[in-house]
Parts: structure tokens; C-alpha cells; sequence
């Protein structure tokens, strides 16, 4: 294996997917052509990700594993771009990085889910957790309508939490420029690539990852203060099929009305939900820091902040810190 998250994937795979409940270290080594102790190592990253298998000794006794049903994704006949088509994996690197892999094959609207991400990513290539019980995808774009791509972004963020919104009752806002948030704290993030053909955009990728089922204990130490999960909100379980499916159609929908040219209407939910708007912020960007008042968010997507000399600036890509 060249990678210790190859690795991961192997022993997941050979693990849950295959037809044997229990499998020897040994044996497993062997069909993966691995050492002994990095199987190891990969088990207790797959612990640490909430896969659920007892390993006593050189036995690796699987537990019942419930996956997000893409096979019911896939028949729904209802979408019109997004979600037409779905591919699932177990666990990956990144469903990003998976989806820019096969992109030459992928349609318009192509989604890939995962159950797990080893290296999943958020902005400024920061981490995302990525365990057992999230909703992690991509969803690939190939958008017609030259306007700011920003905006769509933004707007998938507002259809994440209508979706939440219609599944659990929970009420999220959208902080600028990715983050769904639920009592000040990350429930759902949403990172978008671009790719172009000189200046022509080719594809956008949008990655979202929303924390579903997830225990409190799962989270590593320097997240929980910041991080919840829905279940941790409503204490109890949320059908991940359901909220899947409503994410697709609420991201479908938005995609349909960005194409067909209403934008204001995406830039009216954007702004009725957007908790950045109106609270001092410190914004981080790659000339540097700066303070001030977030104004507005603008007709391409960028926020609008109002310094302290009552200068307003522009910002496209940063880094925003609400302030008390």
C-alpha cells in the first residue's frame, strides 16, 4: 500500500463489505499485502472514526455497520440535475479529491457521498472531522450562468439548513462565508473548488459535511467547544436517508434557480439568514487582519464590511471571526 489512507480504505472495505464477519489480522495482512502492525495502525483509525469491530488478539469481529442508502438515492426519479446520478464509497481520502478523479466521466449534478473521510477539508485547508453518522459529499457543477459562483455557494450553505430545518425542526443560520450554526456552534460546513479553462469556468466542486449523528465523545478535545451535531441538539437519532434526500432536493432546487438567472432571490434568503451581518467581525485574509462591522453581503456573494474609519471593503475569500 503507498499510504497509510489507502491502507484504511483496504481494511474498511475488506471488513464491512466483505462476506466474512470475522477476519484474522493475519489473513487480512496478507490480502492486502500489508505488515501486521500497519493493519493495526489502520484499525485504530477506523476506531477512532467510529467504525464498529472488536479486535481481540488476532481476530477482527465486525459489528452491524447502517450506511446511508444510496441504492434508494439513485431511484429517486424527482431530481432534475442534482442527485440524478450517485455515487457512494465507505471510507475515502476525500469525497473532493474522489469526485475531481472521475470528473471527466461525471455529469452535471453528479454527487458522491462517503461514510467516512480520512482527509476530509474545510477552508484554508484546514481539517474536517469526518466520522461515522455525518452526511459527507460532493456535488460536481457544471453551472451555464456567468454569475458570481460565491453566491451559489452561500446558497447551497442556505439550502443545507432548510433541509435541516424540514427533517429535525432546528433552526440554523449561515455564517460568512461556509458555516452552518446552530447556538453559535459548527453544525455543517461547505467548501467549494473551481477549476477553469483559462477564463472560462470548467467545473465547481461543492464539498458539505453536516455533523448528524455524532457522539459528543466522538469529536476530538480541540472541537468540542466549537462543533455540534444534530443529534447532540435534539438528543436523539436523525434518519440520515431523509435528511439526505432533502438535501439534494433543497441544493437541486437552488441550482435550478441560479441557472435560470434569479439570483435575487437566492441573494434575499442569503442575507434573511445570515448571521454574520451585523456583528463586529475580525476578517483574516492573505494581505492580513483587519476589524469592523459586516454590513451587508453583496450581489456577488462578498461580504461587506465597514471599517473603523468608516471605510467599507469588499471581501471575497477570508477567514471571519465574530467578535463579542
Amino acid at each position: 500500500m503507498s499510504s497509510l489512507q489507502e491502507l484504511s480504505q483496504a481494511v474498511a472495505e475488506a471488513i464491512f463489505l466483505g462476506s466474512d464477519s470475522r477476519v484474522k489480522v493475519n489473513q487480512l495482512a496478507s490480502a492486502v499485502r500489508a505488515p501486521p502492525a500497519e493493519i493495526r495502525q489502520a484499525l485504530r483509525r477506523l476506531k477512532n472514526l467510529g467504525y464498529p469491530f472488536v479486535l481481540r488478539e488476532d481476530l477482527i469481529e465486525r459489528r452491524p455497520l447502517q450506511t446511508i442508502d444510496s441504492p434508494g438515492l439513485r431511484a429517486d426519479p424527482s431530481s432534475r440535475k442534482i442527485g440524478r446520478k450517485v455515487e457512494w464509497r465507505l471510507h475515502i481520502g476525500s469525497t473532493q479529491d474522489e469526485l475531481k478523479r472521475i470528473e471527466r466521466e461525471a455529469e452535471d449534478g453528479t454527487v458522491l457521498l462517503a461514510e467516512t473521510q480520512d482527509s476530509g477539508r474545510g477552508r484554508l485547508a484546514r481539517n474536517w472531522f469526518s466520522p461515522l453518522g455525518g452526511i459527507w459529499m460532493s456535488v460536481l457543477l457544471r453551472p451555464a450562468q456567468p454569475a458570481s459562483h460565491q453566491l451559489l455557494t452561500l446558497s447551497f450553505g442556505v439550502a443545507v439548513t432548510r433541509a435541516i430545518f424540514g427533517v429535525t425542526g432546528v433552526s440554523g443560520l449561515l455564517k460568512w462565508p461556509n458555516d452552518v450554526m446552530i447556538r453559535s456552534r459548527k453544525v455543517a460546513g461547505i467548501l467549494a473548488e473551481s477549476t477553469y479553462d483559462g477564463t472560462k469556468l470548467k467545473h465547481l466542486i461543492v464539498g458539505i459535511g453536516v455533523n448528524v449523528n455524532i457522539r459528543p465523545t466522538l469529536f476530538p478535545e480541540r472541537l468540542r467547544r466549537s462543533a455540534t451535531s444534530l443529534s447532540q441538539e435534539l438528543g436523539r437519532e436523525i434518519d440520515r436517508d431523509l435528511l439526505t434526500r432533502r438535501m439534494l432536493e433543497e441544493m437541486d432546487s437552488t441550482y435550478q434557480t441560479f441557472e435560470s438567472g434569479r439570483i435575487n432571490e437566492l441573494l434575499e434568503e442569503v442575507r434573511r439568514i445570515c448571521s454574520t451581518v451585523g456583528r463586529r467581525v475580525r476578517v483574516t485574509t492573505v494581505e492580513g487582519n483587519f476589524e469592523g462591522q459586516a454590513r451587508n453581503v453583496g450581489d456577488d456573494g462578498r461580504l461587506l464590511v465597514r471599517l473603523r474609519n468608516g471605510r467599507t471593503v469588499s471581501v471575497y475569500a477570508a477567514d471571519v471571526v465574530h467578535l463579542r
